[in-house]
């Protein structure tokens, strides 16, 4: 895929494990230009270090921007607080709309660029205690379909993936092998989705492949929400 990925910037949040990593290498492996800053360099949980980073770094002008980052602290309406909604929104909803407000002026300028945000399968479908992920999970669908309908003129794309089960390091430390292959019946396709699995179809959106799909949630689930 380096014909497609050639001359392109890319950023993306949360870049350092699991899928962000994997979406990190699959983009640099194919010709992009990527910047993924760590958590020192850019404390998305912070408005003030968002802000710091994007002055001192004014000359990053990426085509691609991808939101990997999320934040999933457990609480039930009894026990949710205001600390808990307000950081949980700032790292999965805040902290992409101000990096945006950022970047997307470039790329209407040029008028080319693919906008991804790493959804959940907690924004279709949800499950006690995820009050707080599963509405910041929302709220990006909503961004990404009104920005699909005010970048379009533009020519740039908006989309989201919702991954469904990853067999990740932390699914192998938290799941018994019982508990592994009881959610694999689950799965039409009989198997969890891997990181790999997850950065193809984001590669895919973001590519030059892509021409027309905008506004749209891709679950890369195996089928589990057919069921």
């Amino acid at each position: 895929m380096e014909l497609f990925f050639r001359d392109k910037k890319v950023f993306i949040t949360g870049g350092s494990r699991g899928i962000g990593k994997k979406i990190c290498e699959l983009f640099l492996e194919n010709g992009a230009e990527v910047y993924s800053p760590s958590r020192k360099e850019l404390d998305l949980s912070d408005r003030g270090s968002i802000r710091e980073y994007l002055t001192e770094h004014s000359d990053i002008s990426p085509n691609i921007f991808i939101h990997c980052a999320g934040l999933n602290k457990l609480a039930g309406i009894d026990e949710l607080s205001e600390s808990v909604l307000d950081e949980v929104f700032q790292v999965n909803y805040f902290s992409a709309t101000e990096l945006l407000k950022a970047f997307v002026p470039r790329m209407k300028e040029e008028k080319k660029g693919k906008i991804l945000f790493i959804s959940s399968l907690y924004s279709i479908v949800s499950k006690e205690r995820r009050i707080a992920y599963s509405s910041s999970k929302n709220a990006l669908t909503g961004l990404a379909k009104t920005l699909a309908i005010e970048l379009a003129p533009y020519n740039v794309l908006v989309n989201l993936v919702a991954p469904g089960y990853v067999m990740t390091d932390m699914t192998r430390k938290n799941l018994s092998d019982g508990e592994i292959d009881e959610i694999k019946r689950m799965i039409p396709t009989g198997r969890f989705q891997t990181e790999e699995d997850i950065a193809n179809a984001v590669a895919f959106l973001c590519s030059d492949l892509n021409q027309s799909i905008t506004g749209q949630l891709v679950a890369v689930d195996g089928g589990l929400l057919c069921k």
